[in-house]
């Protein structure tokens, strides 16, 4: 089957025939006196993975359809640990150690938890956990097992009666052994997996095989193709706050742990053929420096021509400083790879990267409504933004002091050398580092509402804080003509303007040192600050949210969305991309290593010129350049979009960059569509 048919079948919904609605599973309450907590989880991994059905269908060369439907079974706290913690953790966001997984097998893990279970003895939650450990490793062989017993065609039976039981010895076992685990985590429980830094495990099995002569490039193209659609395949089953939120990310390029070069064919090959599959999965991230290969560059171009809205662009030049001032080894800082969206995750820990969003727009907004009430000088006005974000950053020092807790995932464990050596549970002490992430959102629009401010009503005196005090509390019902005035402030962040940018690096400051002064995060590690919003543009601005924010002095009514990540607010119109790219450069992001991408849209007709790839390249080498950290180019044609709204059915494969993900446009829910048509677009 070639890759237009593998394709069509997964977007058609060929493979739902094979879901089960019939399924009769029940939640495991933990920790009663007879269910150990890794226990438990071990438990309902094993009667989840027997309620699932192997399907195996002719000619499948990477095999996995999952038959359970979206609603699982989950680990309940009993009502007395539900009174003692008000918080839980589980885990998320995270990338497995493929490289155990593809160099052990299931086989290599259970004899290493067997060895680690012997050197702990008589220490029980050791024991707990490392006897948990080898049930579920064990649980999934018997899995595997079944699936190998369910193919009809022999190399399908040999294929699966290897991986993932065994070591993978092949490009293609080592393809099917991480669909097959990869598929299996999400049984167990864990959401938002990536597939961390693919080209660099998977390289070396490639590289065998082509040297050996076994595949030929076309070859492992095909098998690649195969693999990535059937990332496509069960992704509506994964959790998310929209249909393609679903964590499926990977990382190409970069440096190794020693910081040599280790770009290689398969950095090539992935980008290739993630643009001949055209499908929101894998997400693909690409790591580039000031001295990136310039082909790179261009099949990159090629990939962001096609409009999936990746690959997104991660500056190892200022990811890699950030990350180790932040106190990573420097070797773990140069193997890192993105959690779901842009935030950056390094070998070895369980860093929980969204636990927290800080609302800058509301922060400078209280600061001007009680700075214009107390007859404040804007100089004063901004002595007020530390104490208005530390109202924020407040609620999550209280939060961090009260006890949580965190769900285990053996399986996820197990993939985890530290956590079998020290028998411990990643999301309970198996790793080596803690911490959390806070989101930075809406900056842009914060900035542009104090840049209005004192513009109007301190340095033209055009504004009476009275006049623009009563048109906040309206909503501009009664002052259409000031929300004008606003809006032609021309101090407007994206412009490159001193001005305004200044005031959104002072935000960003301020946010930072209230993050640092919360010195422990409750679980042994600190908060980590990031530039991103996730879906937080439009949580932030809607009714009902608790931070909900009203209408604000640059302008924006109540119901409007502020800014994404790092992007001019929505209805301003920056100069270019340039001045895009020096607005953000001006960002200390040795101390914003939570990760957050400019969000910049092309339009289509910019693709239309000849001499668009190498633009485009020029484009990155500019994001690097002006030391930038991380960049997401969008495809858009505002007047496609808005024919998609009226006429779905005819859009089915639109793809569009949501956040820190793509989607399929008509799949959107009507307020993320609205947003992404509001966008500028260069080059129209």
């Amino acid at each position: 089957m070639n890759t237009h048919e593998l394709r069509e079948k997964t977007r058609s919904g060929f493979y739902k025939q094979f879901r089960r609605n019939d399924v009769a599973l029940n939640d495991i309450e933990l920790c009663s006196e007879d269910l150990p907590v890794n226990a438990a989880h071990a438990r309902l991994l094993k009667e989840i993975l027997e309620a699932e059905t192997p399907v195996v269908l002719p000619g499948e060369k990477i095999i996995f359809s999952r038959t359970l439907p979206k609603k699982l079974p989950v680990l309940k706290l009993s009502r007395e640990l539900s009174q003692k913690y008000p918080h839980t953790d589980i885990v998320e966001n995270l990338t497995p150690d493929w490289q155990v997984l593809l160099a052990d097998g299931l086989s290599g893990r259970i004899a290493a938890a067997t060895r680690s279970l012997k050197d702990h003895s008589g220490d029980p939650e050791a024991e707990d956990y490392l006897s948990a450990t080898i049930d579920a490793l064990q649980s999934v062989a018997a899995f595997a097992d079944r699936y190998a017993a369910a193919a009809a065609e022999p190399a399908q039976q040999q294929l699966l009666a290897r991986v993932p039981l065994h070591p993978a010895r092949s490009f293609h076992e080592a393809l099917q052994s991480v669909r097959f685990i990869s598929s299996v985590l999400r049984l167990s429980g864990g959401m938002h997996l990536g597939f961390g830094r693919f080209d660099q495990y998977m390289w070396p099995y490639l590289e065998a095989d082509l040297a050996a002569g076994r595949l030929s490039e076309n070859d492992a193209k095909e098998l690649l193709a195969e693999f990535f659609i059937s990332l496509n395949r069960d992704a509506d089953l994964y959790n998310g706050a929209q249909l393609g939120d679903n964590g499926q990310s990977l990382m190409l390029g970069g440096c190794d742990r020693d910081g040599k070069c280790a770009i290689n064919r398969l950095t090539y090959l992935a980008l290739d053929v993630s643009e001949e599959v055209n499908m929101i999965d894998p997400k693909i991230n690409l790591r580039v420096d000031a001295n990136t290969p310039d082909d790179l560059l261009i099949q990159a171009s090629r990939l962001t021509r096609r409009g999936l809205g990746f690959p997104q662009y991660c500056n190892d030049d200022v990811v890699i400083p950030a990350l180790t001032g932040f106190g990573y080894p420097v070797a773990d800082a140069r193997d890192y790879a993105v959690a779901a969206c842009w935030e950056f995750v390094v070998p070895d820990g369980r860093d929980t990267p969204n636990r927290f969003a800080v609302n800058f727009p509301l922060a400078a907004d209280r600061a001007i409504r009680d700075g214009l009430r107390s007859g404040d000088s804007f100089a004063e006005i901004l002595d007020r933004l530390p104490g208005t974000i530390r109202e924020q950053t407040a609620a999550f020092r209280n939060m961090c002091a009260k006890p949580l807790f965190a769900f285990p995932n053996v399986l996820f464990s197990a993939f985890c050398e530290h956590a079998i050596a020290r028998g411990r549970d990643l999301n309970r002490g198996g790793g080596s580092h803690y911490h959390y992430g806070c989101h930075g959102c809406g900056s842009s629009s914060a900035a542009d509402a104090l840049a209005a401010v004192r513009e109007l009503v301190f340095e033209q005196k055009s504004v009476s804080p009275e006049r623009l005090l009563a048109a906040l509390e309206t909503d501009f019902a009664n002052d259409m003509e000031l929300r004008a005035m606003i809006k032609a402030v021309p101090h407007k962040v994206g412009n490159n303007d001193d001005a305004a940018d200044a005031l959104m690096v002072q935000i960003f400051d301020e946010f930072a040192s209230a993050l640092a002064e919360i010195p422990d995060n409750g679980r042994g590690g600190r908060i980590r600050p990031g530039t991103g919003s996730a879906q937080f543009y439009v949580w932030l601005t809607q009714k009902g949210y608790y931070m909900q924010l009203g209408t604000t002095a640059d302008g924006r009514r109540i119901g409007d969305y502020i800014s994404s990540s790092l992007s001019p607010a929505p209805g301003v119109h920056a100069r270019g991309i340039i001045s895009e790219l020096e607005t953000y450069g001006k960002l200390n992001y040795r101390q914003l290593c939570n990760g957050g991408p400019i969000t910049m849209e092309l339009a289509d007709a910019y693709f239309r010129n000849d001499d668009a790839l190498e633009k485009t390249a020029k484009i990155i080498r500019a994001f690097v350049k002006t030391h930038c950290q991380q960049l997401q180019l969008n495809t858009l044609n505002p007047d496609k979009l808005r024919d998609a709204q009226l006429h779905p059915e005819n859009y089915r494969d639109l793809i569009v960059r949501v956040w820190g993900w793509s989607g399929y446009f008509v799949e959107l829910t009507r307020e993320y569509q609205d947003q992404i048509i509001g966008r500028q677009a260069f080059g129209a």
